[in-house]
């Protein structure tokens, strides 16, 4: 028991040290995006290097902010999850929650397909409801495939044991593959203008098409699911001991569950309204930080979403740069892929325990 009030203390962190860490954080974010806008379409709509001004400058800011929450939305959901499952490889792309938002979008698509040839003759509260309206069934999709691979990953066991890393990975195949046979369905049975827009959206890139009211919606998800996350920093470093041993020392352990639970999905359902599904950023970024700074949570929480918010912010600027060498943009959700899938290979190959000191 002492080790593991030990580990779940890690040590103390004063508000100076704290100031700091937010500090150094939004300055690489910021760097990274005043870095990014420096790249992009100019003035001939081709690939040009320098700071941009007027319409030029809007035009870059709609894809790297976009870029940069959609990367903060899945670092961030990425740590709630691990923490969560106590398990180093959960990811909101490996777990199939995702593919469980983008089901509850496709079904909004379908749902609202008859509606969208007159939106161009809509105006007010009824257009805004049609275009931001698939918030609510992406939350819905995200969380209940949330639900289900945590019920099913976690042992019966009540000794305070975690998923296995081999069968979270399972539960997530199986998961994602149910959720994209529901995908192919729901496709085959939607009009030619919807598979279109579902094609262009599952390819997990960021849209040329977003508006600032668009990016406005998904801050705020991002705001309702990370700001809680920020402020039980202490709690989730309680929460990756054994569950007799957090209880023990006060936690009330499934409402932390629930918290992490909510605050992922939302934070997933944010990202894949911008960017469709855009796999292993929520599993780069945690280990990243995670190697810098330790296993604190109190840090995680704010280092690694401002770190998964530069590293997509810079990946995508990668691929409007590289748009010639490949005759026209890659899918971002390409080039992450690349990266990640190697990445969660190594560790599941290492197998780490979660918490080993």
């Amino acid at each position: 028991m002492r080790q593991g009030t030990a580990r779940a203390g890690q040590g103390a962190l004063t508000r100076p040290a704290y100031a700091r860490l937010w500090g150094l954080w939004l300055l690489v974010a910021l760097v990274a995006a005043g870095g990014c806008l420096l790249v992009g379409v100019g003035d001939n709509r081709g690939v040009s290097l320098g700071w941009p001004g007027g319409e030029i400058l809007e035009i870059r800011a709609l894809r790297v902010l976009p870029a940069g929450l959609v990367g903060l939305a899945l670092a961030g959901a990425g740590v709630a999850l691990q923490a969560l499952l106590r398990n180093p490889l959960a990811d909101p792309f490996v777990l199939g929650i995702s593919s469980g938002g983008s089901v509850g979008v496709m079904l909004w698509l379908l749902l609202t397909g008859p509606l969208w040839a007159a939106a161009a003759r809509l105006s007010g509260p009824v257009k805004f409801l049609l275009e931001q309206g698939q918030a609510v069934p992406a939350m819905a999709g995200a969380i209940a495939t949330c639900v289900v691979v945590y019920v099913m990953a976690w042992p019966r066991r009540r000794d305070g044991g975690s998923a296995d890393p081999l069968t979270l990975l399972l539960v997530g195949v199986v998961v994602s593959a149910v959720n994209g046979a529901i995908l192919t369905l729901l496709n085959a049975l939607a009009p030619g203008g919807v598979r279109n827009n579902f094609f262009n959206y599952m390819t997990g890139a960021i849209s040329n098409d977003i508006t600032w009211t668009g990016f406005a919606v998904a801050g705020l998800l991002v705001a309702v699911g990370y700001v809680p996350l920020v402020l039980a920093g202490r709690a989730l470093n309680v929460g990756s001991l054994s569950d007799l041993e957090a209880t023990s020392l006060g936690l009330n352990i499934s409402r932390l569950r629930s918290l992490c639970f909510l605050s992922a999905s939302v934070m997933t359902a944010a990202a894949i309204l911008l960017a469709g599904p855009i796999g292993f950023v929520g599993l780069i970024c945690p280990h990243i930080c995670r190697g810098l700074m330790g296993a604190d949570h109190r840090k995680l929480v704010v280092a690694t979403p401002l770190c998964g918010a530069a590293f997509l912010m810079v990946t995508d600027t990668f691929v409007r740069a590289s748009a010639g060498v490949f005759h026209g943009e890659l899918a971002v959700g390409v080039i992450t892929a690349l990266l990640g899938g190697p990445f969660f290979l190594v560790l599941l190959k290492q197998r780490p325990v979660w918490g080993a000191s």
